[in-house]
C-alpha cells in the first residue's frame, strides 16, 4: 500500500443503507490521496437480502459489476483495497462458506459482521431495534447477539471481524437502558476478543460509535487496549457512509493507529 495508514471500513452507494445518490468509489479518492491514507471499501453484503430483495444493490449477481468497477479503480490508484462487510446468519453458514470459496480470492479484504441476530431487525437501526425490543426483552436480544457472535467467530468463516460489540450502539445507559439482569460488561466483549485471538482472527477497532449515543469506539478503548496486550491483531475502520464523515475521520484513524502502536 502507498501510505502508512489504512481506513479499512469505508462504504459507498453499493451499501443498502446509503441513498441511491450516495458516494461512489471515485468520490473518496482525491481526499484520501491528499491526506495520505489508504482506502478499503467495505460495502455491506448480506446474503439474505441478496436472495430476497430485488432492490438490494447486489441482487441478481451484481457482485460481478461491483468487482469490475472497483478493479478499474485499483488499476489506477495504488492506495485502494477491495473488500466486503459480509453479514453472518446462523442458517447461512454453508452458503457463506460457498461464497468465500467462490469470491474470497477476488477481494483484498473481507470482514464478517453481525447486525441481525434476528433477521429483518438489525440492532444497528434504532427504530428497528425498538421494534425488536417490543417482541423480545433486552436481556434476550443482548444474549442472542453475543451467542451468535461467538458462533460466527468459531465458524472461522472470516479472518476479520467488525465492531465486536455494536449491540451497544443504542442499548446503553445514555439511550435504550438495559435491565439490571442484562450483562453488558467489558468481560463479555473481552471474551469475544479472546476467542478471536485463539482463532487467529483480526479484530476491528471501529470508530463509528463516537457519533452514536454510546459515544465510544467498538470495542471500547479499555477493551481494545487489553486485547492488544494479549496479542490481538487489530485493524482500524471509520465505518464511513459519507464523504464528509470520512474526511473528518481521517485524523482519528491515524491517531488510533498511533495509540495502538504505543500499547505495543
Amino acid at each position: 500500500m502507498k501510505f502508512k495508514y489504512t481506513d479499512y471500513h469505508v462504504h459507498t452507494k453499493w451499501s443498502h443503507d446509503i441513498k441511491e445518490f450516495g458516494p461512489s468509489f471515485e468520490d473518496y479518492l482525491d481526499i484520501a490521496e491528499r491526506n495520505n491514507i489508504n482506502l478499503c471499501f467495505l460495502d455491506h453484503y448480506e446474503l439474505y437480502y441478496i436472495e430476497n430483495d430485488e432492490t438490494y444493490p447486489f441482487y441478481d449477481g451484481k457482485i460481478e459489476q461491483y468487482l469490475e468497477e472497483i478493479d478499474n479503480v485499483k488499476a489506477t490508484y495504488d492506495f485502494v483495497l477491495s473488500g466486503l462487510e459480509v453479514d453472518y446468519y446462523l442458517d447461512y453458514e454453508i452458503k457463506l462458506r460457498e461464497f468465500m470459496d467462490d469470491y474470497g480470492k477476488d477481494f483484498n479484504f473481507i470482514a464478517g459482521t453481525l447486525h441481525e441476530p434476528h433477521i429483518g431487525l438489525p440492532v444497528t437501526s434504532r427504530d428497528l431495534l425498538i421494534e425488536l425490543l417490543g417482541k423480545k426483552d433486552v436481556k434476550q436480544v443482548v444474549d442472542d447477539f453475543f451467542r451468535q457472535s461467538e458462533m460466527m467467530i468459531k465458524s472461522q468463516i472470516f479472518q476479520n471481524i467488525c465492531h465486536l460489540d455494536t449491540i451497544f450502539r443504542y442499548i446503553n445507559i445514555r439511550d435504550l437502558k438495559p435491565t439490571s439482569d442484562t450483562d453488558v460488561s467489558d468481560d463479555r466483549v473481552l471474551n469475544l476478543g479472546r476467542l478471536c485471538i485463539k482463532n487467529n482472527i483480526n479484530i476491528e477497532y471501529n470508530l463509528s460509535g463516537l457519533k452514536f449515543p454510546i459515544n465510544r469506539p467498538f470495542p471500547s478503548t479499555a477493551v481494545i487496549t487489553q486485547l492488544k496486550r494479549e496479542g490481538a491483531k487489530i485493524f482500524v475502520g471509520s465505518d464511513s457512509h459519507s464523504i464528509n464523515y470520512f474526511q473528518t475521520s481521517i485524523s482519528k484513524v491515524k491517531k488510533a493507529y498511533k495509540f495502538l502502536k504505543k500499547i505495543g
